[in-house]
């Protein structure tokens, strides 16, 4: 008769505290699993932010490397005042494949770029030997700047680099009409 007083005179502690202990428990795996998916996002941006980087910074690159740049570049000033951004057509090919980005699982990223190429405006001359012969030949520094626009459909990553360059051309007094880069 011992076993069943015993049994009477417990009043249920254990089931009560196995059951708080099975509710912390559940609580922080709960909280370790969101945890997890706010950093697995945090590194998701990250990536498509990266991608979005390089894919406008390789649209810059191809569009200064092509052999069209030059006509590009006169097309931009082709007005004397404010001329807008000239857009460029990035439907190339060659272009389109540079851009196509996919995995081993075969699923692929939609990614696109605009380019365009802004008349800045005449510089002096960078210092040179030749700066008295510039200035006699009305030279000036002209000064273009390259921008790409990259984003990634379907989602917020959204890329815009732009590339600052200086060329020597004869002076026709136009002016430009670009953003001062941030120092």
């Amino acid at each position: 008769m011992a076993i069943t007083k015993s049994r009477q005179s417990q009043s249920g502690a254990a089931l009560a505290i196995s059951l708080i202990l099975m509710l912390v428990m559940t609580t922080l795996g709960v909280t370790a699993l969101n945890g997890t998916r706010i950093a697995e996002k945090v590194s998701s941006n990250a990536q498509q932010k990266t991608i979005t980087y390089e894919t406008a910074e390789s649209a810059i690159n191809s569009v200064i490397a092509s052999d069209d740049y030059p006509d590009y570049r006169n097309q931009a000033r082709s007005e004397f005042e404010n001329p807008p951004p000239l857009l460029l057509p990035m439907t190339s090919g060659e272009l389109t494949e540079q851009l196509s980005q996919s995995n081993l699982l075969g699923t692929s990223v939609d990614i696109s770029a605009d380019v365009s190429v802004q008349y800045c405006g005449e510089v002096a001359p960078t210092e040179t030997s030749l700066t008295a012969v510039l200035d006699t030949a009305n030279i000036v520094g002209l000064i273009y700047d390259v921008r790409s626009v990259a984003t990634i459909s379907n989602s917020n990553a959204r890329s815009d680099h732009v590339v600052r360059e200086e060329y020597s051309g004869l002076q026709l007094f136009s002016t430009g009409n670009c953003i001062a880069p941030e120092s």
